[in-house]
């Protein structure tokens, strides 16, 4: 699973439950007109655990442009249920430290979503064919 995988399913939820709402993920248009949301991974985190076992943890910021303090603080209430499972590609993957705040009329939500990787094993060569005869000596 990538992190791509993982923006996608924000996306995906997003849309779900929003899908009137406009998404933007790449940069912030100058005259962008809300209502609309902007999907930023803030960060991305891969530590090794044991063996080929990795963990991962994306944490994201989405904002979302609205009209009123009491339209951000709604929506973010939708969030929370919104953002607490989205599908990825391996199955869903659950939304941690999720919180919100409202700066200059804009909603700051943030939640992060961390989960295990298995890195595949390298191909092993295969043995070789043994050919062995057996025979009972007298008995």
């Amino acid at each position: 699973m990538t992190s791509n995988d993982v923006r996608n399913g924000v996306f995906g939820a997003l849309k779900e439950r929003f899908p009137e709402v406009k998404r933007y993920g790449e940069a912030i248009k100058q005259g962008l007109n809300g209502p609309c949301f902007f999907v930023r991974l803030l960060s991305a985190q891969h530590d090794r655990e044991l063996d080929r076992r990795y963990k991962r943890a994306h944490s994201f910021d989405i904002h979302y442009f609205a009209s009123s303090n009491e339209d951000a603080h709604a929506v973010a209430e939708q969030l929370y249920d919104c953002l607490e499972y989205i599908i990825v590609a391996d199955g869903k993957c659950r939304g941690t430290r999720m919180r919100h705040e409202v700066v200059d009329g804009v909603l700051h939500f943030f939640v992060d979503y961390d989960f295990h990787v298995m890195r595949p094993t390298a191909p092993q060569p295969q043995m070789n064919h043994l050919h062995q005869k057996a025979a009972l000596v007298d008995g």
